[in-house]
């Protein structure tokens, strides 16, 4: 049993005994950092609460901007990221191969060599009917009429020297800024504005091309020449294997359509990998005049004509959508039927040319290709 009395002693005792809770609360050391602890976090859930009420509001308010679509139409692409070389023994690169592939020329279908014959019919008409050439710039499929044998170039000589200057240029080697000075000594009459032009006048090496090119100014002509030197021009084309450029000791000399091909395929070679001198240079040739090879299908024509005492020519790329080179050479002079002649020749190489792409588009439509 308890004792009553000694309970109600002891009770009594406890409350006597300090309540250490109730001396903190009542201390003003304890009550200050509290407060501010306490107002700290309730400002931290206020700033959290309001910040990411707002970043709702940001996304309701992305979801509101949305009132179309901004693309309506499928995207194609063609982004090629392996080459055609590692991409082996699959339909498209056989096509591409087929169609890249050079065709049996002992073997030619009869669309092909009925243009052929009629080639060599219309060119042993005539000796003046000198010499015909066509390649295909894709394939390399070139036909030739009399091609190693040598005339006198006239103004074609000018194409392999503005290529060639332009050429160094790209590497550095010739400044296109140079300045010239066109002196009495040089002076030529036949075609060319500077004729018309007082001596003693400066031009730069570029306006000095775009003369010889363009307006196949003689006086530009026998300028750059001076400057660049007939040998340098002649090693760097033989070179690339030509075997009649410049083999005369002058600044004119000699032509053959085995030579006109590669100065034009070199052209157009350098067109396609230096967009900065080979599009400016190819420009010239393309505003070059007169045109005697003119294309068809309102095609671009970039080319050099010549023209001197017999010798008539026209060295040419069309581009059409497989783009070509074509080659006329003639004895022809100053006759009142030279641009029958190169219609005949423009006439031959585009029916070739036609020709040649049907039956490659036939020969290769058969691969399976899905």
């Amino acid at each position: 049993f308890i004792n009553y009395e000694e309970y109600l002693n002891k009770e009594k005792n406890n409350l006597k005994k300090p309540n250490i809770l109730v001396n903190m609360l009542s201390s003003k050391k304890f009550l200050i950092p509290l407060f501010i602890i306490t107002f700290i976090s309730v400002c931290i859930l206020v700033l959290k609460t309001f910040y990411y009420g707002k970043k709702v509001d940001e996304y309701d308010n992305l979801i509101l901007k949305i009132e179309k679509k901004e693309e309506t139409d499928a995207k194609i692409y063609s982004n090629k990221e392996i080459d055609n070389n590692t991409l082996k023994k699959v339909a498209a690169s056989e096509l591409i191969n087929c169609l890249n592939s050079n065709i049996d020329t002992n073997n030619l279908p009869d669309s092909i060599t009925n243009v052929i014959n009629e080639i060599n019919n219309y060119y042993n008409k005539s000796n003046n009917y000198f010499s015909f050439g066509y390649k295909d710039l894709f394939t390399g499929f070139t036909v030739t009429y009399n091609e190693s044998q040598k005339i006198f170039a006239a103004s074609t000589i000018k194409a392999p020297k503005d290529i060639y200057i332009y050429e160094m240029a790209s590497k550095n080697k010739i400044n296109l800024d140079e300045v010239l000075t066109y002196t009495p000594n040089f002076y030529s009459g036949g075609t060319g504005i500077l004729q018309n032009k007082p001596t003693n006048t400066k031009y730069s090496v570029r306006t000095l091309v775009e003369y010889s090119t363009v307006t196949s100014d003689n006086i530009a002509h026998a300028m750059l020449m001076n400057r660049y030197k007939r040998e340098n021009i002649l090693k760097y084309w033989q070179e690339l294997g030509t075997n009649t450029i410049f083999t005369e000791n002058n600044i004119w000399g000699p032509i053959n359509t085995h030579d006109a091909i590669i100065y034009m395929e070199e052209l157009y070679k350098f067109y396609l990998t230096n967009e900065k001198y080979g599009t400016e240079v190819m420009n010239n040739f393309i505003k070059s005049y007169p045109k005697f090879i003119t294309g068809k299908n309102n095609y671009n024509v970039a080319s050099k004509d010549g023209w001197a005492g017999s010798a008539i020519h026209d060295i040419s790329i069309i581009f059409a959508d497989n783009p070509y080179i074509v080659v006329a050479l003639s004895n022809l002079g100053n006759t009142d039927y030279y641009q029958s002649y190169f219609n005949k020749a423009n006439d031959l190489a585009y029916k070739l040319h036609t020709e040649y792409w049907k039956y490659k588009t036939n020969t290769c439509q058969n691969i399976k290709q899905y």
